[in-house]
């Protein structure tokens, strides 16, 4: 089985790519002598469909502004005359009713531009309706009435080689088939429209499909073509001068899901204050909801459930009633986890059933496995186990029928396991390691015959012995370095040094049963007001904070306890005990190594100091069984010792400050 990361799949969706590329390229050259069909370049040459066109293109941007001056033009009369003009006024009143989020005054205009054309016998026109009617549809949920009308546009605009008009359906197909997670058949849509798409004027739509091409990948977690399509989005759109406030939310926001899985949390954060900026600009709720969507998803993915929860309950306020339901859903499906994390097990499974249902009538599968996910971890944490099983087979069987295409064989190979990445590097460590091996076995052999052979081979032979030798040994060095290295990236945090959450995680799995401590306390460990160093003095200060600080709890640190970075400015330490006591000053301790001296750090003297979270002493067979109730408590404890004032440690729930 081969999952969607898996690199050889991940070729042949390349190739598929790049072929698809090019027979649509060809598809569309083999039309050359055809006159392709362009009402709006049809229009430029004179005077009212010039302006026309320009406020086309600004009613994103100034949406009143425009609005007045169309009246203008309407009220002159010359509009109803031409049907090239109605058309154009009735794209820009539909964008600018859509841009209010008025969904019911957008499908009035929408249905009057599909009678329009009808009446005048324009097909163009009716083809134009059906594509926003059909997007208007796919907004509200309904994907199989969003297919119908999509497909009978691309239909219409490929008989009458109105390339603008076909990208736009295309690209809307597209989207819709990635919501399927049919990817391959998504991107066929995605390349036929870039290729209708490169040779038109006045074009800002390219932006869009290669964002969209972004997002398969993302999905896909092929990750360097994810950042690359985005970047390639965005630097085509803010270069074109364009200003969609939607557009640049969608674009900020991928950039900000991308980057938190890649594990560049200061770029998914500035990406996410940027998107939640042109939103609130906007002044339209809808881009809003779905830029608080994106911030709270970044808070939770980092366990900052404490500041997800205001976000999320926002987004749920802002989002009662409105025409897309996709990110009021998302949002319960976030504050359901905000409630599992506090323990708060009736709320959550509330908002999960309420998130379940909502995205079941809307048929978004990916978010339906994820709750149904989620469902079955808080049934099995409340011993409901019936109910955690069912959700359970939910999950694994919708997961595989969502990955499996029964018209190709090669997609029969996709592995029905979907969480691999750990232990895909433990195959290739094994791999390197028994390489190594191998490869130290036969240069003993090759030393063995070496000397066996001296006294009876030639000086060629022996010459021949030895270049075979410092080959072998050349290549053992060259693993012994790959394994190490490949240790290093998998279990290592690059900017401290310290061993990173993938290894502690790791360590718990499966050593701490083996690692004969009798006990272990779990210690969370934040620096305070860490926000205030980088917001001051940037963030090359606060990696040098950081790095201090790593250094100073290292010192504290006894053989057997175990330090970790566990993310941005959080640290974590198990601690080793031989009794299931826990001293205070043992926590006093790591206060006192990060408070007690002022940090030089280039010209600047800071006093930094550290909040700690901490569990009482569990054997290490319990920690193993527990593992996510105890990081859960040791998180709890360190807020409240931020409640407390900072710069102190609480033992779980204990009031006790030290």
């Amino acid at each position: 089985m081969k999952s969607y990361n898996d690199p050889a799949f991940l070729k042949v969706l390349m190739v598929r790519f790049f072929i698809g590329t090019l027979f649509c390229t060809l598809a569309v050259n083999s039309k050359a002598d055809e006159v392709v069909f362009d009402p709006l370049e049809t229009i430029y040459n004179s005077q009212q469909g010039r302006e026309l066109v320009e406020l086309y293109y600004q009613a994103d941007a100034e949406p009143e502004k425009v609005e007045a001056e169309l009246e203008v033009l309407n009220n002159q009369g010359a509009i109803d005359e031409n049907p090239y003009y109605k058309a154009i006024y009735y794209r820009i009143k539909h964008n600018i009713t859509l841009g209010r989020t008025d969904i019911e005054q957008a499908e009035v205009i929408a249905k009057a531009m599909y009678q329009y054309g009808q009446d005048v016998d324009q097909q163009w026109v009716v083809a134009e309706a059906l594509t926003l009617k059909g997007i208007l549809a796919a907004r509200q949920g309904e994907g199989d009435k969003a297919k119908r009308l999509i497909d009978q546009a691309i239909e219409l605009a490929s008989q009458l080689n109105y390339h603008r008009l076909w990208a736009r359906a295309l690209n809307a197909r597209g989207v819709l088939h990635s919501r399927d997670l049919q990817y391959e058949a998504s991107l066929n849509d995605y390349h036929q429209a870039i290729s209708l798409l490169l040779n038109i004027k006045y074009n800002n739509f390219l932006s869009k499909v290669y964002s969209n091409i972004s997002v398969v990948y993302s999905r896909v977690k092929d990750w360097p073509n994810a950042i690359k399509y985005n970047e390639l989005a965005t630097d085509l759109y803010i270069n074109s001068g364009a200003a969609s406030f939607e557009h640049l939310v969608v674009l900020y926001s991928n950039a900000s899901h991308i980057m938190l899985q890649v594990n560049d949390i200061e770029a998914a954060t500035d990406f996410s204050q940027k998107s939640t900026a042109v939103a609130r600009k906007s002044n339209n709720a809808q881009l809003v909801v779905n830029a608080l969507w994106t911030q709270g998803e970044l808070l939770i993915n980092q366990q900052r459930y404490l500041e997800a929860e205001s976000i999320v309950m926002e987004c749920i306020e802002l989002s009662a009633g409105m025409y897309d339901p996709l990110a009021r859903n998302q949002c319960l499906f976030g504050l359901s986890q905000v409630r599992l994390y506090q323990q708060n097990f009736e709320d959550a499974e509330t908002n999960a059933l309420q998130a379940l249902a909502g995205f079941t009538e809307i048929n978004n599968q990916d978010f339906s496995l994820s709750v149904h996910q989620l469902l079955a971890n808080l049934y099995q944490q409340t011993e409901r186990f019936p109910q955690a099983i069912t959700h359970l087979i939910a999950y694994y069987e919708g997961r595989k029928k969502q990955l499996f295409d029964k018209r190709e064989e090669q997609i029969f190979e996709l592995q029905m396991k979907f969480d691999t990445q750990l232990q895909e590097e433990k195959i290739a460590l094994l791999t390197a390691e028994n390489e190594l091996a191998a490869a130290t076995l036969e240069k003993k052999g090759l030393q063995e015959k070496l000397w066996m052979l001296v006294l009876g081979i030639s000086f060629i032979g022996l010459v021949f012995l030895i270049h075979r030798y410092v080959t072998h040994e050349k290549r053992i060095k060259h693993l012994s370095s790959t394994n190490k290295n490949l240790f290093m990236q998998s279990n290592k945090d690059p900017l401290t040094g310290l061993h990173n959450r993938r290894y502690l995680e790791n360590f718990v799995e499966h050593k701490a049963i083996r690692s004969q401590v009798s006990y272990y306390s779990v210690l969370m460990l934040d620096c305070d007001k860490f926000k205030n160093v980088n917001d001051t003095y940037g963030h090359e200060v606060g990696d040098e904070v950081l790095k201090t600080c790593a250094e100073r709890l290292q010192s504290c640190i006894r053989g057997k306890d175990i330090l970790a970075r566990w993310g941005g400015e959080e640290f974590m330490v198990l601690l080793a005990l031989e009794s299931a006591e826990l001293q205070p000053q043992v926590l006093k301790r790591f206060n006192n190594v990060i408070a007690e001296q002022p940090m030089k750090i280039a010209e600047l003297e800071l006093s930094v100091s550290i909040s700690i979270g901490a569990t009482m002493p569990v054997a290490a067979n319990e920690l193993v069984k527990g593992w996510l109730h105890y990081k859960t408590m040791a998180d709890v404890a360190l807020y409240q010792a931020k409640g407390q004032g900072r710069n102190c440690a609480v033992i779980s729930r204990n009031e006790e400050v030290l």
